[in-house]
């Protein structure tokens, strides 16, 4: 019997999803399109998909008055 070893790629949890119902019409946020549109030539999907996904996780930040896009006015 020999042992083998095979590489794997490990990438971060996402958010991102391009249906609506789950997210998919979030309003890209000035941060977003700076980054988006520096992607250059050798930028990949998962580059994309990434910025997509930190935008989402903006959008639920939690706050003292606000969790995703509810707010308080109460104290």
């Amino acid at each position: 019997m020999t042992a083998t070893t095979s590489s794997a790629t490990v990438r971060p949890s996402t958010v991102f999803s391009t249906e609506k119902k789950k997210g998919g019409a979030y309003v890209l946020d000035a941060t977003c399109l700076t980054a988006l549109g520096a992607l250059g030539a050798t930028a990949t999907a998962s580059d994309a998909l990434d910025l997509l996904s930190a935008n989402q996780k903006r959008a639920h930040v939690v706050s003292a008055n606000q969790i995703g896009k509810a707010s308080s006015v109460e104290n």
